[in-house]
């Protein structure tokens, strides 16, 4: 019949909501396989029947993935500005709320364990994140330009925090860093020019470059005795320092 023969190079690179591909051609498409133009590199499903599918969508407008004992939140179609996410939710998608610039506040249930790569990435409306006590990870780029925020805790839970996660987040004042984080990635908080206050855990090992770059607010800091490097730029241009205590073995 008229079956798809072949998908071009890159055809559908970059398309990080695109969870599920219900394959009716002669192609093998694989789940996380960029084969196919990356037709189904970001898709957590490959369905050949018609009743494969894993998404659905409830009266609120939230878009689900479920499999099992997981249940990812993929993206949001309602109109509501201040969320709190359904209970039973366990992990929030790459890209979620990205560019949803009209939400305010945000409350993370207990139940979700990862909050992926860029999941609020420029929603710069909003101004208040509760993170549930269970995330262990936060993605990369996860909080990019939130430029609203003013304030953030990141429970003890967390264990890894991505490259940029809260860069250009200008308006946030202080950050409350969990003390399960060993190391402050590349870019981690990048521009926060607004950042005034900033405790830096005693588990923390190793500051990436860029981590606190232009960070032109801050005024002193204390480097834990733990921290064995300080990469190249860390504090590059955080021209409001007058004080800094570096760790013994530092």
């Amino acid at each position: 019949g008229g079956s798809i023969k072949s998908i071009g190079t890159d055809a559908f690179k970059c398309c990080y909501r695109l969870v599920e591909v219900y394959n009716k051609s002669s192609l093998t498409i694989t789940a996380g396989n960029s084969d196919n133009g990356y037709v189904a590199y970001y898709a957590k499903n490959v369905y050949t029947t018609e009743d494969g599918s894993k998404l659905s969508t409830d009266e609120n407008g939230y878009v689900t993935y479920t499999n099992e004992t997981e249940k990812i939140l993929v993206a949001y179609t309602g109109t509501e500005t201040n969320l709190v996410l359904p209970s039973d939710i366990t992990g929030i998608n790459q890209h979620t709320f990205a560019d949803c610039k009209n939400l305010t506040n945000i409350t993370i249930p207990d139940n979700v364990t990862s909050l992926g790569d860029s999941a609020f990435y420029n929603c710069t409306g909003l101004t208040n994140v509760t993170i549930g006590n269970s995330v262990t990870n936060i993605g990369k780029e996860a909080f990019y330009n939130c430029s609203g925020l003013t304030s953030i805790i990141i429970p003890d839970s967390v264990g890894s925090i991505g490259g940029n996660a809260f860069q250009d987040c200008t308006g946030l004042t202080n950050i409350t860093i969990s003390n399960g984080i060993t190391k402050i990635n590349t870019s981690t908080f990048y521009r926060c020019s607004g950042l005034t206050d900033v405790i830096i855990p005693n588990n923390v090992t190793y500051i990436s470059n860029f981590a606190f770059a232009d960070c032109s607010s801050l005024t002193s800091i204390i480097i834990p005795d733990g921290v064995t490097g300080i990469d190249n730029y860390a504090f590059e241009d955080c021209s409001g320092l007058t004080s800094i205590t570096i760790g013994e073995g530092t």
